[in-house]
């Protein structure tokens, strides 16, 4: 309320005050006993007014000090108060485990009991038996340099069923590299010159002369070749690659020697691809000897690549069981076993 407003309404109530005086006044002329005298009448009339005129000065006043002092009140303002921030729960830890760094505020989670699993009667042995550990397997065996491991090889070739019957077929130095060497010709249809891994066959090729300087290659040749392919063929292929894969190792080395390095195993199995997908002839073969060696008269025979040529000679019988056992290594290799 505004000062000017306040007093306004003071005035107002000084005026119905004066009036309500006067009505008094009034009343009590008509009340008074009117063997009174009019003196004392009067008296009591102005003492009626100077009480009234009192009590609207003090209500006046309190009128005006209120005016003065009023002050409109203000818009009404929301006061959003800072929430305190929680103190997390200091969590004790075990003396193994390092404090967290930032700890947030503990909130308790109930976790239900699962339920204890009841086996079946018929699955308690299978459970049994897939809860106890497997033993660690056998440190693998150190093995010797690539200079020195001849006598190692020959060792474990013994050690398996026909190994002795291996050994007599094959060299007692430089196995790997000489193996290696072999391999990697056989991989690009190609034969070596020299250092095979086995002894060469005990007999020169048996031939029938039919002209001059044109002769014609004996079916008993293929029999040289014989103990050689029965001996490989009757090898368990399993116990072959285990031997194999304990010294793979010093053959990747020795392959690296040649300046390759793509894995041995790679190459191994190209060299079986090669006897596998060998293009074959039907003899008799005609042979011509225009020095030491002697070659196919066919030109298209001599034009098969020199592993083809060397199946040729050891004959159908022995090609056939070796291309019935080469795939059994073949997929060992490829599975790394």
């Amino acid at each position: 309320m505004s000062p000017n407003r306040g007093g306004s309404t003071a005035c107002q109530t000084v005026e119905r005050g004066g009036a309500q005086a006067v009505s008094l006044l009034r009343l009590l002329r008509c009340l008074a006993p009117v063997n009174r005298p009019v003196q004392e009448y009067a008296a009591m009339a102005h003492k009626t007014l100077a009480i009234i005129a009192a009590l609207s000065l003090v209500g006046l006043a309190f009128l005006v000090y209120l005016a003065l002092t009023f002050e409109p009140p203000e818009a009404t303002r929301t006061v959003e108060l800072e929430q305190p921030t929680p103190r997390p729960i200091e969590r004790v830890l075990p003396e193994e485990f390092p404090a967290p760094v930032d700890q947030e505020p503990f909130r308790p989670v109930e976790v239900e009991p699962e339920p204890a699993p009841q086996p079946e009667p018929d699955s308690a042995p299978a459970a049994i038996a897939e809860a106890t550990p497997a033993e660690p397997a056998e440190p693998a065996e150190p093995l010797p340099s690539l200079n020195n491991s001849d006598g190692y090889v020959l060792q474990r070739l013994a050690s398996i069923e026909l190994g002795a019957s291996l050994l007599r077929l094959m060299v007692s130095d430089e196995i790997i590299r000489k193996f290696v060497v072999f391999t990697h010709n056989v991989a690009e249809g190609d034969l070596p010159q020299l250092e095979y891994p086995l002894r060469r066959v005990p007999s020169e090729l048996m031939v029938h002369e039919l002209d001059e300087n044109l002769y014609e290659m004996d079916t008993a040749s293929f029999n040289r070749y014989n103990t050689l392919v029965d001996t490989l063929v009757a090898l368990e292929p399993q116990q072959a690659m285990s031997i194999y894969n304990a010294l793979r190792p010093l053959f990747q080395e020795a392959y690296r020697e040649l300046g390759y390095q793509e894995p041995f195993d790679e190459v191994l199995i190209e060299a079986i691809d090669q006897v596998l997908a060998a293009r074959t002839a039907e003899g008799p073969f005609q042979l011509i000897k225009p020095s030491v060696m002697y070659v196919f008269a066919e030109s298209h025979i001599e034009a098969l690549t020199p592993v083809e040529k060397q199946l040729l000679r050891m004959g159908p019988e022995n090609v056939a069981k070796l291309q019935s056992r080469l795939p059994a290594y073949r997929e060992r290799l490829q599975a790394g076993r």
